[in-house]
């Protein structure tokens, strides 16, 4: 984990980073689901790590519950619903422009982004 300043309103916010194993191909933004940075999320990273990229996947709910992580549940998925409103897509703009930005100071990477569920509407 790491840990990444939103270029919209500074706010601090941890994201998973993971780096390519072997040559790089490029940078990756993966945008969680509404379920948060999960161990599926991190899977996904790591597959794309392993095709080359290096990904950023940022924790876009950590303005409301730090390092938030649901389940399948009908309860979790209402929490979740309740998050990703009170966060606001324009707080998400800047902290997906925040893990652009990194990416971009690693060697001159290609940026390229991808999302899940929630992530895809990002």
């Amino acid at each position: 984990m790491m840990t990444l300043k939103s270029a919209g309103d500074g706010a601090q916010l941890s994201a998973y980073h993971v780096t390519p194993f072997g040559e790089k191909k490029g940078g990756l933004v993966l945008v969680q689901e509404i379920f948060g940075v999960t161990d599926h999320i991190k899977d996904l990273c790591d597959g794309f790590a392993a095709d080359g990229y290096e990904v950023v996947a940022p924790s876009l709910y950590d303005r409301e519950e730090v390092g938030f992580q649901a389940t399948y549940s009908d309860e979790d998925i209402a929490r979740s619903l309740k998050l990703q409103q009170a966060t606001g897509y324009d707080h998400v703009k800047g902290d997906i422009q925040a893990a652009i930005n990194f990416l971009h100071t690693r060697k001159n990477l290609r940026v390229h982004i991808t999302g899940y569920c929630y992530g895809g509407s990002v």
